[in-house]
């Protein structure tokens, strides 16, 4: 039989073999990711500096999401995502007495065809009517997403190897990196408001409300 630790063990080798492997060969994107890691926690009481924010249209024309590195933390943080709403949503995992593996394996699937129905269409709909600088407060989101996705794979590693931590800890571990998810998120956004033009204001409060809120709501509501 194959413990849970060892499972974590195994996976957590993976992905460092994966860094090791970015390591030599997008060196130059991992640095960016930690660097932009110690960025925000270290401006976490401080408004953002303003030139930071500052990129050109051809430099947002090189973001490649179908880069294998996107690519591995986009699976990545899709994993976290539907790991954290298994465990921490009573309804999925006791809805159906005897059928809660069907149900949560029909609920992440529904999760992550969602998110990966939403980057479709904002790559290839959204985005031919999106500015430079719009691109780049997606790009930057993306960023965040990627290091609150990391943070949480991480301290769902430290609750599954401990077995003195309790649910309890995960829970209150969660609604941390999700408060620190938004804060980020949230100082990224305000710090472009000065920026873009009313046209391009109305394509954001669209993304907000159609691509980051409603599809929430909606697998919330049918769950």
């Amino acid at each position: 039989m194959i413990l849970n630790q060892d499972l974590t063990t195994f996976f957590v080798l993976i992905i460092l073999f994966v860094i090791y492997f970015f390591q030599i060969f997008q060196k130059v994107k991992l640095v960016y990711l930690f660097n932009s890691l110690r960025y925000h926690f270290r401006n976490i009481l401080a408004p953002y500096n303003s030139d930071d924010l500052n990129i050109s249209g051809s430099g947002t024309s090189v973001i490649n999401y179908y880069n294998y590195f996107y690519i591995f933390f986009f699976l990545l943080i899709n994993g976290v995502i539907m790991t954290y709403s298994g465990l921490l949503s009573p309804q999925v995992t006791s809805k159906f007495d005897g059928s809660s593996n069907e149900l949560l394996l029909n609920f992440n699937i529904i999760i992550f065809i969602t998110l990966f129905i939403r980057f479709l269409i904002i790559h290839y709909v959204l985005e031919m009517f999106l500015s430079y600088k719009l691109r780049f407060i997606f790009f930057k989101n993306y960023i965040i997403n990627i290091i609150i996705g990391m943070l949480l794979l991480i301290n769902f590693v430290i609750y599954n190897l401990n077995t003195f931590f309790n649910f309890n800890y995960l829970k209150n571990t969660f609604l941390i990196f999700f408060f620190l998810h938004f804060i980020f998120q949230a100082k990224n956004y305000f710090s472009y408001l000065s920026k873009i033009d009313i046209k391009e204001i109305m394509y954001f409060i669209l993304y907000l409300c159609a691509f980051k809120i409603a599809p929430w709501i909606w697998l919330y509501s049918i769950f």
